[in-house]
């Protein structure tokens, strides 16, 4: 008997909310040792700059988890301890960030991208980041909104294509 061939990646459709948000596949988690919380609000838009109404977002560092979906408006909120910088290698720090991941409709493929602080001074000199064109590096920066609570609040606005598109990473092995 002959192997099935491979078939293409299909077009995914707007299930998001129904398969990966079920209450039993939800998580967060945060860690609990006193770190410094912080809040990010953000949108997810389309190339046309129209929201995207049924996107899930995941966000990791060493310290957290979550999944988040985003709402009519493609907004998306979570609360989540500020991350810490990761050493890639003796003497070389990764700037804290947040990874993170997005699902959409009409993607084959999730795409992956990063959350950098706009008020972290080692931004500047993330090894990661700094192989970004400058002219692209702003995509992946949080601002830090004015807020009165204690919380810090950071705005990260995720585009999928055309002007302003979010710089998405290509963290596939290459083929053998």
């Amino acid at each position: 008997m002959s192997p099935l061939p491979a078939t293409p990646s299909q077009t995914v459709g707007p299930f998001f909310h129904d398969c990966l948000l079920r209450e039993d596949r939800c998580e967060v988690t945060v860690s609990d040792e006193g770190d410094a919380q912080i809040r990010v609000e953000g949108r997810v838009i389309d190339g046309d700059g129209a929201a995207v109404p049924d996107a899930v977002i995941e966000m990791w560092h060493a310290a957290a988890f979550a999944r988040i979906g985003t709402d009519a408006e493609g907004a998306f909120a979570f609360s989540t301890t500020r991350p810490k910088g990761v050493e890639v290698d003796r003497g070389t720090m990764q700037a804290p960030h947040l990874s993170i991941a997005v699902f959409a409709r009409g993607l084959m493929n999730h795409l992956l991208t990063r959350m950098y602080f706009e008020d972290e001074p080692s931004t500047e000199t993330d090894p990661i980041l700094r192989l970004v064109p400058q002219a692209r590096r702003p995509t992946l920066i949080a601002r830090r909104a004015p807020d009165e609570s204690l919380t810090p609040l950071y705005r990260f606005d995720i585009v999928l294509q055309g002007a302003g598109e979010t710089v998405f990473f290509d963290f596939r092995s290459p083929a053998r």
